[in-house]
C-alpha cells in the first residue's frame, strides 16, 4: 500500500500472518527495496508479521530533489511516523547495511517504539574526521557518476569486493539487479549525499543508551564489519553478536537459512514470541 508520510508517498507492505504474532519491520540497504526480502517471507510468517518498507527514494517510495531531505533526522522522522500511525508498536526493527544505520538511529531517537533491534552488516558511523571527509568525497564522486552514467555506476558497484565475498543464486542475483535498475538515479545520488556513511553523524558514544535487546549479524568473510560489530558488541549493554559462517556482507541473501534461524532464535530467547 501507499501512504503519504511528511509529504512523501511511502510504499510499504504489511504481511500479517496472525494478529497475535509480533511485527518485524525490515529496512533494506542502498539500491534495494522491500522486495529484496521477498525470498524470506515464507520462512518468517510462522513466527512474525513482516513489514517491508521501501525507504525514501527507493522502490515505489518517492524521493526528493534536494539531498537534505535524505538526512538521517528526516528519514528517522518518516519511518517513526509510519510505524506509530500504522502498526501496533513497539515493533521488532531489522535493518541491513544502510537500513541498519537508519534502524540504529531510530532506536536512539525513538526507543519507545522499538522492542528489539536487529542489525545486519551495520556501522555506527565514521569517527576520525579525515576519514569522514574522505568518505564524503567518495560518495560525492559516486553521486556524480550515478547522474552521468547510472548503468556504468551499477556495474562498478556490483564488482566491489564487499559484494563478491560469497556467490548468491542466479535467480536472486537477477532479482537484485532488476531492483537496482528500476531506481531513480537522482534519488540514489541524493541518498549518498544526504545519508552516506560519511555524512551520517557517528553515534558510537551513544550506543550505551540503547537498553533494548540487540542482535548484531555479520558475515565471517566481511572482516571490516566483523571488527566494527565486535566494537558495537562491547558498547551495547544488552547485545549479542552472531558471526555467520560462509557469508559476506549480505547474510540474508548469501545464507538465508542461517539468517532465519538467527532471527527466530533471538526473538524466542527474548520471550517476544
Amino acid at each position: 500500500m501507499n501512504l503519504r508520510v511528511r509529504g512523501i508517498s511511502y510504499h510499504f507492505n504489511v504481511i500479517q500472518s496472525r494478529d497475535e504474532l509480533p511485527y518485524l519491520v525490515m529496512l533494506h540497504g542502498f539500491l534495494g527495496s522491500g522486495n529484496s526480502f521477498n525470498h524470506l517471507i515464507d520462512s518468517l510468517t510462522p513466527f512474525c508479521n513482516p513489514v517491508l518498507i521501501d525507504l525514501l527514494g527507493h522502490g515505489k517510495t518517492e524521493g526528493a530533489e534536494l539531498h537534505y531531505r535524505f538526512s538521517v533526522n528526516e528519514q528517522v522522522a518518516d519511518v517513526c511516523k509510519l510505524i506509530q500511525e500504522q502498526l501496533p508498536h513497539p515493533v521488532h526493527l531489522f535493518g541491513y547495511s544502510m537500513g541498519g544505520r537508519l534502524a540504529l538511529n531510530i532506536a536512539l531517537q525513538k526507543p519507545e517504539i522499538v522492542h528489539t533491534l536487529i542489525l545486519e552488516s551495520t556501522t555506527f558511523g565514521i569517527e576520525p574526521e579525515a576519514e569522514r571527509l574522505s568518505r564524503q568525497a567518495l560518495d560525492a564522486r559516486r553521486a556524480d557518476q550515478i547522474m552521468g552514467n547510472y548503468a556504468g555506476f551499477l556495474k562498478q558497484w556490483r564488482e566491489l569486493p564487499l559484494f563478491n565475498q560469497v556467490q548468491i543464486s542466479g535467480d536472486y542475483r537477477d532479482t537484485i539487479h532488476a531492483i537496482q535498475h528500476q531506481q531513480e538515479p537522482v534519488w540514489m545520488a541524493n541518498q549518498l549525499l544526504g545519508f552516506g556513511t560519511g555524512t551520517m553523524p557517528a553515534v558510537r558514544h551513544k550506543l550505551n543508551e540503547i537498553k533494548n535487546p540487540v542482535l548484531l549479524l555479520t558475515g565471517e568473510r566481511d572482516r571490516k564489519f566483523v571488527t566494527i560489530n565486535q566494537t558495537m558488541k562491547r558498547e551495547l549493554p544488552n547485545s549479542e553478536l552472531v558471526i555467520v559462517k560462509e557469508s559476506g556482507h549480505r547474510i540474508f541473501a548469501e545464507q538465508p537459512g542461517d539468517w532465519i534461524n538467527g532471527i527466530r532464535t533471538f526473538l524466542t530467547n527474548q520471550s517476544w514470541i
